[in-house]
């Protein structure tokens, strides 16, 4: 069964948070706490298996289970999909303050500010303290960097942190026996039609944000996979390339903004090159594709409800593979599509 139980980050908020309106007036320091609660549900297939190339996977509460004349080992095989699909939650507790930096009298620089904040996140089975810095030193364009530091530890079946080395595919709890430190730094290119045509149904917004993360987990080796927050036990200590980019439409209604986010994700350096999929590898090469549907809802001058529909292109592994519980043990074949996950992120400011 999938181990993606619970937890991690479901919304991009703070993207959605820069295409609505901001309370930083220029004048001088602005503080500002929220209280978000972060859900996601996750609809079971059968992990591409049976589908074509390029093909999309039907959602099904039916498990494939491992065939008979599946070779056993260390690794016992793994059954396909769930009878009623995984889910998450987490609660996140910020604060940010901004100043003018570098403002301006001209319409790309009067709003010009430096942002810093702080933000602490619980979930069953895991705890995160997240620090993060933003510039914005012209209207259309803004750097980022942060740092988090998290620990996990285990519920049950779930497992907040662990190994996935041992060729197994079950990773070895190493339950509150470790840390897990991620940082990162990008840009962020962001533009609103409004700005040359004035008015309230001219916001149509866009946002292109490449940036790069490095991961490192104090029990993992270089090249050993790791579990952080129950997800698929597929982390390596190293760099990824991420992208977020977003083009929607900003309403003066309830529904505020409505949209369509493409995000991407490829190990780089080493990691890329550990099991590319020229050759029969596992792809860890594989640039991961999230398409999502984007609604945005304005409850009240201090809530806001936001909810994702998302679609992901997954790897693709032969008949023969599949069924491996330890992801170095399958072969990669192609993609699929899938129904990935419905997500919700309700933020509500103190």
């Amino acid at each position: 069964m999938d181990r993606r139980y619970c937890l991690k980050s479901v919304l991009l908020v703070p993207l959605i948070a820069l295409l609505l309106p901001c309370s930083l007036s220029g004048e001088g320091l602005e503080r500002s706490t929220s209280l978000s609660l972060e859900a996601a549900y996750y609809f079971p297939d059968h992990q591409g298996y049976g589908v074509s190339n390029c093909g999309f996977a039907p959602i099904s509460y039916s498990p494939v289970p491992v065939p008979p004349s599946f070779p056993i080992g260390p690794d016992q095989g793994r059954a396909l999909g769930s009878t009623w699909g995984p889910a998450e939650i987490q609660v996140l507790l910020s604060h940010e303050i901004q100043v003018p930096f570098l403002v301006g009298r001209g319409a790309l620089t009067k709003g010009n500010n430096a942002a810093f904040s702080i933000t602490g996140a619980l979930t069953p089975v895991s705890v995160r303290l997240e620090l993060g810095a933003e510039l914005t030193p012209i209207a259309f364009l803004s750097f980022f960097a942060g740092a988090m530091a998290g620990t996990g530890w285990d519920i049950g079946l779930f497992n907040g942190m662990g190994l996935n080395a041992d060729g197994s595919g079950v990773p070895e709890s190493a339950s509150l026996q470790g840390l897990v430190l991620k940082s990162w730094f990008g840009g962020t290119f962001q533009f609103d039609l409004a700005a040359l045509i004035p008015g309230d149904w001219s916001h149509v917004v866009t946002l292109l944000s490449p940036s790069l993360q490095y991961a490192w987990f104090s029990r993992a080796a270089k090249g050993q996979a790791w579990m952080f927050e129950a997800d698929i036990g597929e982390n390596f200590n190293g760099w990824k390339l991420l992208g977020s980019y977003f083009l929607g439409y900003k309403m003066p209604l309830v529904l505020e903004l409505a949209g369509l986010l493409l995000e991407t994700e490829q190990n780089i350096g080493y990691v890329h090159e550990l099991s590319p999929a020229v050759g029969g590898g596992w792809g860890s090469d594989f640039l991961l594709l999230t398409m999502s549907p984007v609604l945005s809802f304005r409850l009240s001058e201090r809530s806001t409800l936001a909810v994702l529909f998302q679609f992901r292109r997954q790897r693709l592994y032969t008949p023969d593979s599949v069924f491996y519980a330890f992801y170095a043990n399958r072969k990669y074949a192609g993609t699929y599509w899938d129904f990935y996950r419905i997500a919700f992120s309700y933020s509500l400011k103190l």
